[in-house]
């Protein structure tokens, strides 16, 4: 189906696009010494003809499309040619059958001998009209490339987007998990109560980790859950090393973010920092609201003697690729090391639920 009859808003605007045209024909009958009832009586009906006869301009287009070779555009063009010559004399064709029509309607009997002796230069108009149809059907035909272009591009960043949240639910990370149940394993001897609360934990953060990891996007709220049901699993690994400090305005809780976004930055905070210090230290997570925006930070401690960073990790690259991509320019990623702490700062416009 032609894109114009797809919509009457297009199909409206298109039909009005024929009005300056319907004055214009008009305008040359009465120069050429028509009444005004002759030449409102032609001009209308035949300009509205015209509207939906070169609609076929689109057909023709889409067969022909333009690129390619010299020699192509040669042959685009001798079609183009006969084309317009044959629908211009259609055209004309229809102004004098239309004539002979309304001739029975008093004023108009000199119509049909005016048509007649007008001819040429109504073929000659119907050409002209029929090239600047084809030029529009190539504009509308470009524009719906790039559309096309466009929904593929999205459609590639979104699976990319699920590509990358499958690679992040599978990266869970395996070492945790070993580690888990490594100790785990060594509790069930020493402490069987730790070891079932541990079992607990460890399946309340799956059961979470799976939930969230089928959504695009989530409340902070429900991530800092899944953060603390991971913690709540580090802290018995680490015992009293590892502190834990919550620091979270509750304007902050609703605020949507990409699904595992959180996530990877507790972990990197366990992983090289905790993790590295024999004495362990504090891990702080803080969520506030500023002019709009949301302010998240993970902070941990770094080994002093531990050579700096260079660069961001695979973790932190994702989260910032992925913070990005959702907020663009409205958001931003910093990551840096001051006085022994390592700190992520996330900031990103807060956007709830509607």
């Amino acid at each position: 189906m032609h894109p114009l009859l797809a919509s009457r808003a297009k199909l409206g605007a298109y039909l009005l696009g024929w009005a300056p045209i319907t004055l214009l024909l008009a305008g040359i009958a009465r120069s050429q010494g028509w009444n005004s009832l002759e030449a409102g009586a032609l001009a209308l009906p035949l300009c509205l003809s015209a509207a939906f006869l070169f609609l076929s301009t689109w057909f023709l287009c889409r067969a022909l499309p333009l690129g390619g070779t010299v020699e192509g555009l040669g042959a685009h063009g001798m079609a183009w040619g006969m084309a317009a010559v044959l629908m211009g004399g259609l055209w004309a064709g229809l102004a004098w059958l239309l004539a002979r029509m309304l001739a029975w309607i008093p004023g108009l009997e000199a119509l049909p001998q005016r048509v007649g002796n007008a001819l040429p230069v109504l073929t000659g108009l119907g050409v002209l009209l029929y090239l600047a149809s084809v030029a529009l059907s190539y504009l509308m035909l470009a524009q719906e490339r790039t559309l096309e272009a466009e929904r593929k591009g999205a459609e590639a960043q979104m699976l990319a987007q699920e590509s990358e949240l499958k690679a992040l639910r599978a990266q869970l990370n395996p070492h945790f998990l070993f580690n888990s149940l490594n100790s785990l394993s060594a509790l069930t001897a020493v402490d069987p109560a730790r070891a079932r609360e541990m079992c607990v934990l460890l399946s309340d953060f799956l059961r979470r980790s799976l939930g969230l990891g089928e959504r695009r996007l989530v409340a902070l709220r429900e991530e800092l859950d899944l953060a603390k049901a991971y913690l709540a699993i580090e802290q018995i690994r680490f015992g009293n090393r590892l502190h834990l400090t919550w620091t979270v305005d509750p304007a902050a809780e609703p605020a949507l973010l990409p699904t595992l976004l959180l996530q990877p930055l507790v972990e990197n905070a366990i992983k090289h920092g905790i993790a590295a210090l024999p004495e362990g230290g504090i891990l702080a997570v803080t969520a506030v609201v500023l002019e709009g925006h949301v302010i998240l930070r993970v902070d941990n401690p770094l080994d002093a003697d531990a050579p700096a960073p260079q660069g961001l990790g695979i973790g932190l690259r994702q989260v910032r690729q992925r913070l990005l991509g959702r907020f663009g320019s409205r958001a931003r990623f910093e990551a840096a090391v001051q006085d022994g702490t390592h700190r992520v700062t996330l900031v990103f416009p807060l956007e709830t639920e509607p």
